[in-house]
């Protein structure tokens, strides 16, 4: 009767393990994400594929992890924040954290990057700032369609069609100050433009970047949501993310995909 009881414990060994192991294998041995097309350096259309730091963030998860992976190109914002919600692709590359999506979408902490919107000024001394309030009464620019700058609560600020003009505007003296999103700045204005322009700290508003998995898709389960938790904890020990947008950043620029060149003045 010895004998068996080294048996007895290996088996019940394997059945304990098991279900973690059918989970990891079970139902999602392959992931569908989508992200912005236009949102460099996260996320970018070149050609028809996606590429950008958030892409080949999820691409060394799902490595990690030993699941397939498809980035598909759904178009902007507004379309791949449905193609998810429906639950038709699994994951957002760019999600942010907003309130209003939790009830749609599983969020992944930590987050991929902290969000920032700063009031850009002239590269020249004489702006006095310390907090927000100090931008009231100026002559504030913002981009339509930057809902972060949105958020902001500064009053006045007039909508420009694109971050270029903007700051276009600002270094002719037809505006103040524009407020813009910090990694979004960097890729998309010119070196020879930002010379001209500081942003002032602290920033104006704030919003995190996650990975966020719909609820209706067929790979949400606790083993995923736990795994990709794992994988983004360690990955942004290891200061990962941030390699990953420094060097996203360099790309852009070099490549300047089609459809979106960097803004020059």
């Amino acid at each position: 009767m010895r004998l068996a009881d080294p048996l007895r414990w290996t088996l019940a060994a394997l059945v304990l393990a098991s279900p973690l192991a059918l989970q990891a294998a079970g139902k999602c041995e392959r992931l569908v994400a989508t992200g912005t097309a236009d949102n460099p350096p996260f996320v970018w259309r070149d050609g028809k594929r996606l590429a950008g730091a958030n892409v080949e963030l999820l691409e060394r998860i799902a490595k990690n992890l030993g699941l397939k992976l498809e980035v598909l190109h759904t178009g902007d914002a507004g379309k791949a924040l449905e193609e998810v919600r429906s639950g038709r692709i699994d994951i957002l590359l760019d999600a942010p954290l907003q309130a209003e999506r939790l009830a749609e979408m599983d969020f992944i902490h930590p987050p991929i990057a902290r969000l920032e919107s700063f009031a850009w000024v002239r590269n020249e001394p004489g702006f006095l700032y310390a907090t927000p309030a100090d931008l009231r009464g100026r002559r504030g620019l913002r981009v339509a369609g930057d809902s972060l700058s949105e958020a902001s609560g500064l009053p006045d600020l007039k909508p420009g069609r694109d971050l270029g003009q903007a700051v276009a505007a600002l270094t002719r003296g037809d505006a103040d100050f524009v407020l813009y999103e910090r990694y979004g700045a960097l890729a998309r204005l010119e070196q020879p433009l930002l010379e001209k322009i500081q942003r002032l700290t602290p920033a104006v508003a704030r919003r995190s970047m996650h990975l966020a998995l719909s609820h209706d898709s067929a790979c949400n389960d606790p083993w995923l949501r736990g795994q990709l938790a794992l994988q983004m904890t360690e990955l942004q020990a290891a200061g990962v993310p941030e390699l990953l947008l420094v060097d996203n950043l360099v790309r852009w620029k070099e490549q300047k995909p089609a459809g979106e060149a960097p803004a020059k003045n």
